[in-house]
């Protein structure tokens, strides 16, 4: 069986992150591994006004600190080891980017109730070398 070490877990809202350390919690100890959540603050078409991009912006990053505390407190309660990633660009590119050094990344499926696969976890499934388990 392989050892699993290090956990990235994508959360992009409270929704997937309460699913997807429901899961990878649990695995993190079984394993005895260190859990990362990565979140990516979502780039801005060029043709926004500034003043909605910095009020987007600034309320993005207050999500992103609030969910990442969450996450750190859950893990802290479980005593798994927590890191975070706070990136910046198209959720997709920046999980695969940053996906180096870990053994699992776990993701959300769709935050839509769709069957489908989102457009996020579609791609890091397509493009990531790493092993991927998906969270209904």
């Amino acid at each position: 069986m392989k050892t699993v070490k290090n956990i990235l877990v994508a959360i992009g809202n409270e929704s997937s992150l309460n699913r997807c350390l429901g899961i990878a919690i649990p695995i993190a100890k079984g394993f005895n591994a260190s859990i990362t959540c990565i979140y990516v603050l979502a780039p801005f078409p060029r043709n926004l006004q500034v003043a909605l991009e910095q009020s987007a912006n600034k309320l993005e990053k207050e999500n992103a600190g609030k969910y990442l505390e969450i996450a750190k407190e859950k893990c802290k309660a479980s005593g798994i080891e927590f890191k975070q990633i706070i990136a910046k660009g198209q959720p997709r590119e920046a999980i695969i980017e940053n996906e180096k050094g870990f053994d699992l990344i776990v993701i959300g499926r769709s935050d839509w109730g769709s069957k489908m696969l989102g457009s996020v976890s579609n791609g890091v499934v397509s493009k990531s070398t790493k092993d991927i388990l998906l969270v209904k």
